[in-house]
C-alpha cells in the first residue's frame, strides 16, 4: 500500500503545467454548443407551455361566513380530481 502512495502522491501534488492548460478552440466550441442547446431547450419549453389548456373553476360565492365546503362533517363521497391514487 505504501508503494502505491509513493507512486500516486507525487502525481496528485504536482498537477499540470499552467502553460499547457488552455481552453483553445475545443473549449470555445463546447461553450457555444452548450449555449445553443440551452436556447433550443428554452424555446421548446415555451412551446410546450403554450399547448397547455386548462379551465380554472370560478369561485363559488358563499352565503354566510364560514359556510365553505370544509366547514363541517362531510356529507357525501369525496371527489377525486386526478390526484394520487386516482383510478
Amino acid at each position: 500500500m505504501t508503494t502505491l502512495h509513493a507512486l500516486v502522491l507525487p502525481l496528485a501534488v504536482k498537477g499540470p503545467d499552467p502553460a499547457d492548460v488552455k481552453p483553445g478552440w475545443l473549449g470555445f466550441v463546447m461553450f457555444l454548443a452548450l449555449a445553443v442547446a440551452t436556447v433550443l431547450l428554452w424555446l421548446s419549453f415555451r412551446k410546450q407551455l403554450k399547448k397547455i389548456d386548462f379551465e380554472e373553476e370560478p369561485d363559488q360565492p358563499r352565503t354566510k361566513p364560514g359556510a365553505g365546503p370544509r366547514s363541517g362533517p362531510r356529507s357525501g363521497p369525496r371527489e377525486n380530481h386526478g390526484g394520487a391514487g386516482a383510478s
